[in-house]
């Protein structure tokens, strides 16, 4: 009986939580949830503010870019031929010239000139000119070559001469090494042409003994070139301010001076070479406050000057370049066209 009294009495017992623990559970819940709460939004306010610079100076720098109006113009001096070789050259001693009119490239003949067995080394054929060609504006010269045997790089050369008969030469050009017996199209690339106003003669000069060969050449041309491109340019979303203060070229070598203190860089590149910081010029045609800064309104026509290519390698026809433009803020501008076939005095390189 005890027993089932003590269990009746444990039954009846009742214990629970008072209202003071219940304020302590739930004030600590909302202190966590408070810190919690504070941490997120303390970053979410960070990575907005970081985002928010971001996006303005993303603008910024989009503002202060460039962007093209119009087309890129460019001007060029057209080929100049030196011979056709279509009639026979006049051959030096020991040597006989034809106009091959089956073993040719271009035309209705080559030049064929055969070497025999006891003629060495020097002048064997040229050709004077009808009228004298001016190539103090020109750099490289292209011909179709093919000669009996294998030779070296110099074994041959072009003599290019302001008198008949190629007696004093200018300039003797090298031509690349040649394969036996095969027709071969060559770039020659002219050394020094400052001297060049009125060439008179054209020929071809053995320095290596082959014995007996023939030697056939074609299509002598004198490769027409870009000398300039226009370019222009305006501020982008009438944004930020670009300086565009003119470099210098003191040795008018066609590259920038490295001391010129401009901010705004032209690079020029395509298959044959890269030429950084090339020298241009600008004016400013229409409404301009006549200061060094593109602003919003404003044009500028880009004048760049093509005399820094390499000699060997000119902006000749049908060859593929890029123009980039830095300023120095904001993006950069590429700018790419391909040269037309036939280089003439005026080109719209659309």
């Amino acid at each position: 009986m005890k027993m089932v009294r003590e269990l009746g009495a444990a039954a009846r017992q009742e214990r629970g939580v008072t209202g003071l623990e219940t304020a302590i559970i739930m004030i600590a819940f909302v202190v966590v949830a408070s810190v919690f709460a504070f941490t997120v939004l303390s970053s979410g306010i960070f990575a907005a503010e970081r985002g928010k610079e971001t996006i303005h100076a993303g603008l910024k720098g989009a503002r202060s870019s460039l962007e093209i109006k119009g087309s890129v113009v460019a001007n060029g001096i057209t080929d100049k031929t030196l011979s056709l070789a279509n009639s026979a050259w006049t051959a030096s001693s020991n040597v006989t010239s034809t106009a091959n009119s089956v073993d040719k490239k271009e035309g209705t003949a080559s030049a064929d000139l055969l070497i025999g067995a006891s003629f060495t080394t020097g002048l064997v054929g040229y050709e004077d000119l009808a009228a004298t060609v001016d190539l103090s504006t020109l750099d490289s010269i292209k011909l179709w070559v093919k000669y009996g045997t294998t030779t070296l790089a110099g074994d041959l050369e072009l003599v290019q001469d302001d008198s008949a008969g190629c007696g004093t030469p200018l300039e003797n050009i090298e031509l690349p090494a040649q394969s036996a017996a095969a027709w071969k199209k060559v770039s020659l690339g002219i050394a020094d042409n400052d001297d060049m106003t009125a060439i008179k003669c054209v020929g071809l000069n053995i320095t290596t003994d082959h014995g007996s060969q023939t030697a056939n050449l074609d299509q002598i041309v004198a490769l027409g070139q870009a000398t300039t491109l226009f370019v222009v340019l305006s501020n982008a979303l009438a944004g930020e301010p670009v300086d565009v203060a003119e470099p210098s070229d003191s040795d008018a070598n066609g590259i920038s001076d490295t001391d010129s203190t401009h901010t705004m860089i032209l690079s020029y590149s395509d298959k044959n070479q890269i030429v950084s910081d090339v020298y241009w010029t600008r004016t400013f045609p229409g409404q301009n406050d006549e200061d060094d800064l593109l602003e919003a309104g404003e044009k500028i026509e880009m004048t760049v000057t093509l005399s820094g290519l390499a000699s060997a390698y000119p902006l000749v026809g049908d060859l593929r370049f890029d123009l980039e433009v830095r300023s120095q803020s904001g993006g950069t501008i590429v700018i790419e066209r391909t040269m037309p076939d036939v280089i003439d005095g005026a080109m719209n390189l659309n």
